[in-house]
Order: C-alpha cells, then sequence, then structure tokens
C-alpha cells in the first residue's frame, strides 16, 4: 500500500502539490474594474453642495455665538471653540469625505442585472435584477442642471426599499441608461 501512495506522490508535480496546500487567494474587491464610475462632475457638485450647507450652518452658529457672547461674555472660548470644530467638520466633509465616498461609487450593467456599489465606510452592492424593474425617473435639481447632471431612481417591485437612486450621471447618459434599462427591464407582468 505504501507503494501505490509512493507512485502517486511521485506521479504529482510538486507545484501542484505545493498549490494544494496553500491558502485560498484573498480578494480585495473582485471585478472593482469592471464598475463605472459616476461622472467626474459629481465630486463637484457634492463639494459645493456641502459647502452651501456647511456655510448656512457656520453662519447661524456665527448669530448664536455672537448672541450667547453678549449675554455672558466668560462663553467667548467655548463658543469660538464650537465654531472651529464646525468649520473643521465642514472643512473634512469637502475635502477628505467627498473624494473617498465619489470613489466608493460604480455601477455595472449586464442583460440581466443592474449592480450598484458605495460606501466609504460601510460598503453595499444592490443588485437590481432587471425583471423587478418597475419604471425609472431621472431627477434633476438646479445644481444638478448647472452641472449637467442627473440622479436615475430605479423602482422595484416587491422590496422593503422599493427605489433605488443612481447619482451623479451625466444627463444625456441618464437617458440612455433609463431607455436600457425601460427596453431590458421585465415583461413578467408586476
Amino acid at each position: 500500500m505504501t507503494t501505490d501512495a509512493t507512485q502517486y506522490s511521485a506521479a504529482v508535480p510538486a507545484e501542484a502539490a505545493t498549490a494544494a496546500n496553500a491558502p485560498p487567494p484573498q480578494s480585495s474587491d473582485a471585478g472593482a474594474a469592471d464598475y463605472q464610475p459616476l461622472d467626474p462632475r459629481t465630486l463637484r457638485l457634492w463639494q459645493l453642495s456641502d459647502a452651501i450647507g456647511w456655510g448656512v450652518v457656520l453662519f447661524i452658529g456665527l448669530v448664536v455665538a455672537v448672541g450667547v457672547y453678549l449675554g455672558a461674555p466668560a462663553a467667548l472660548p467655548w463658543m469660538a471653540g464650537g465654531w472651529l470644530l464646525l468649520a473643521l467638520l465642514g472643512a473634512w466633509t469637502i475635502f477628505s469625505y467627498h473624494p473617498r465616498n465619489y470613489r466608493a461609487w460604480g455601477y455595472r450593467l449586464d442583460d440581466r442585472v443592474l449592480l450598484i456599489k458605495r460606501g466609504v465606510w460601510f460598503r453595499s452592492v444592490k443588485l437590481l435584477p432587471l425583471p423587478r424593474l418597475q419604471h425609472v425617473d431621472i431627477k434633476r435639481g438646479p445644481l444638478q442642471r448647472k452641472f449637467g447632471l442627473a440622479t436615475l431612481t430605479l423602482h422595484t417591485a416587491g422590496t422593503h426599499a422599493a427605489s433605488i437612486e443612481l447619482p451623479g450621471l451625466d444627463a444625456d447618459e441618464a437617458v440612455r441608461l433609463r431607455d436600457r434599462l425601460v427596453a431590458a427591464g421585465g415583461d413578467d407582468g408586476v
């Protein structure tokens, strides 16, 4: 019996034996290159939108800080420190978080499914089987129109989250993608 085992081990090449004992390869983000990124103008849109929002928050914070200072001048260091922390958080969001968030988004469409990946800290991949597609909307706010962008909203059948949004598409690409999704969509009469 040892002769058969010896013959078998001699017949198996050395690299096959080491490959069989090797740990399985680690998957990083398999297929990440297959995903289409959002339009590059999306990053500037997100940054501008947040700059406007943070500007309003900081202005209100400044008004409150001045009001508190007039009533209690000893609170000035606390109010200035709080306002400065808000300003730093806004700057971090605009210049650090949004570029990372932009790089995390992507989508891929084949004949049967649309995949949308997103998330900086909590990553998710949503799969939309095209037969479950009910209808598709295109949304464009004033800033999106200025940047030439659109958000595609996909409504699905029978799920707890009945709509999926894909932001940051070129307006013409959103129309082409909408038409392609509608043409490939379900015919199951749901």
